[in-house]
Order: C-alpha cells, then structure tokens, then sequence
C-alpha cells in the first residue's frame, strides 16, 4: 500500500482519498461498502474516482452518471481485482482470464490504447471500434466486456457532445491514474 500511497499523493489524492481507497480494500472481497461506513465526502471521492459507485440508479441504469448517492456504494469488479492484486495489469489480465478471455493478457494493451485515444477520461465510440477491430475483437462485445469489468461507462452526451458522432464512454479514473503512474 506504501507504493500506492506515494503514487497518489503524487498524482494529487489527498490524504481523503487515501482514506476511501483504504474503505475500498476493506471492503473489495465483498463488493460493496456499506452506507453506514460513508460520509459524504467519502462518497464524493469515492464516485470521483470510480473507485464505488452508489448502487442505486435512475431507471436502473448501470451508466455511473445515472447512479444515485444514499445507499451502499459497489465496487467495479476491476476495482476489486486491483485491490487483490495491487498491480492494475494483473487486474486486467486476471480479471479478463476469469471470464473467459483466452488472451487476457491483450487486454491491458487494449486498455493503454483506449486511455491514450480518451480526452478528458472520455473516448468515442468510433475509437473503440477502431481499437477492437486492431485486436480482432467484435465491438459491440469488447465494449460490453469493458463496461462489465467497470473499465469505462456510457456517458451523458452519447451522440451529441461536441463533435462526437457516436456514444461517448467514460473511464474509470482510478485506472487511468494508477496505469500512469507504473
């Protein structure tokens, strides 16, 4: 924990955030933290990093942007592997290898390519394409595979932000941040 505690005061995590990460590995075996152990500032850090997110959503929607504050908070299945391992791509790589990827290891190069194409922690649709169609992978199921890991989400904007044709997709700050910092 001593690396990762370096690395994010780095990278600016505050001793706040160091505190939500701890609640995070406390709690990564079992998945969700209960709303009992938060406060809002927690919950806040927590949501901004995708560390958790809260499990209540508008219309039951799994897009982090639709989640609802108040409830136990879940921890994204690649959140929980990081903490199992301590090592972003040994999450990656055994995450992908549990559910049944026989390349898993492919996937964290997937993953550099999507965090490199991202603006502002967001990528297109189109770019993901793109990078599924370089590995050999049908889009819409490597999309489907990343957003069940919690690697990224739809986003609000899908299709008419900017001058983006297609859906938009958020990805998990955490992981950005601790695959940057390696």
């Amino acid at each position: 924990m001593l690396r990762l505690r370096e690395s994010m005061s780095i990278r600016g995590i505050d001793s706040d955030g160091l505190k939500a990460m701890e609640l995070v590995k406390k709690y990564s075996e079992k998945g969700v933290i209960p709303k009992e152990e938060l406060d809002e500032e927690t919950m806040i850090i927590l949501e901004d990093l995708k560390l958790a997110l809260p499990i209540k959503s508008e219309k039951d929607s799994l897009a982090w942007i639709s989640r609802q504050f108040g409830e136990d908070m879940e921890i994204p299945y690649i959140v929980r592997f990081f903490f199992r391992f301590m090592d972003w791509k040994k999450a990656i790589i055994e995450y992908f290898r549990e559910i049944g990827e026989e390349k898993a290891e492919e996937f964290v190069e997937i993953f550099e390519e999507i965090r490199d194409r991202a603006k502002n922690l967001l990528i297109c649709a189109e770019d993901l394409v793109d990078i599924a169609m370089k590995h050999g992978k049908e889009p819409g199921a490597l999309i489907s595979e990343l957003k069940g890991s919690g690697l990224i989400s739809p986003t609000v904007g899908c299709g008419a932000f900017g001058k983006a044709r297609a859906p938009l997709y958020e990805l998990n700050k955490f992981f950005v941040i601790v695959s940057q910092s390696s």
